[in-house]
This record gives C-alpha cells, structure tokens and sequence, in this order.
C-alpha cells in the first residue's frame, strides 16, 4: 500500500478521538494525496536518469485514476510520457503529465 507507514500512523493517532464529522478521514486522505504527489515529483525529477516505472508508480496512478476526474486518461499520458526514449524528452513530457494530475489533486486539498 502506498504511504503504508504515514497512514497507519496517523490513523492510531486519530483512532481514539470520537468527534463527530469525517474531519480524521480527510486528513488521512490530505496525507496520503501529499505522499502521491511528492512521489510523483520525485518520478518527474528522476525519470531522465531512471527508469522509474514499477509498483509503486502503478500504485500512485491508481490512486489517481480512482480518485480525480478523467484521472484514467492523466495516469495514461503519464505512462505514455515515462516511455519515451530521449531523457529530455521524457522527462519534460512526464513533468507535464505531473502538473496536469496535481493541479486537481490540490484543489482537493
């Protein structure tokens, strides 16, 4: 699971607090959103040097493609671009791909 530490953490901190409302899941979600998107600057930041495609990558994208609308279409242009071969190249392209999937997600924040 993506951000598995952070999340567990965070959710016994807040587990035994009986408020009403959702407020301790939406900060669960805030976290978990931060850890995508540092995640996904991190990809961005690497992917001329680094093939950084695997697990946790795919794990970020469905996150995405779950929660931001046309998320589907953001996380494919995102594998599209990590796929390119001039490093340049890709890594522009994946940068691109990066701020069209944060833009959404921060607004949820």
């Amino acid at each position: 699971m993506f951000a598995i530490c952070s999340y567990m953490d965070m959710k016994g901190k807040l587990g035994n607090v009986s408020f009403g409302g959702n407020w301790s899941e939406d900060i669960l979600a805030r976290d978990q959103l931060k850890n995508i998107l540092d995640f996904l600057d991190l990809v961005a930041c690497k992917c001329a040097d680094e093939d950084m495609r695997g697990d946790r990558l795919e794990e970020a994208l469905t996150y995405v493609s779950e929660h931001i609308e046309k998320g589907d279409m953001l996380a494919k242009a995102l594998r599209k671009a990590l796929t390119l071969f001039e490093p340049l190249q890709r890594q522009e392209a994946v940068i691109r791909a990066v701020r069209r999937i944060g833009r959404p997600l921060r607004e949820k924040e």
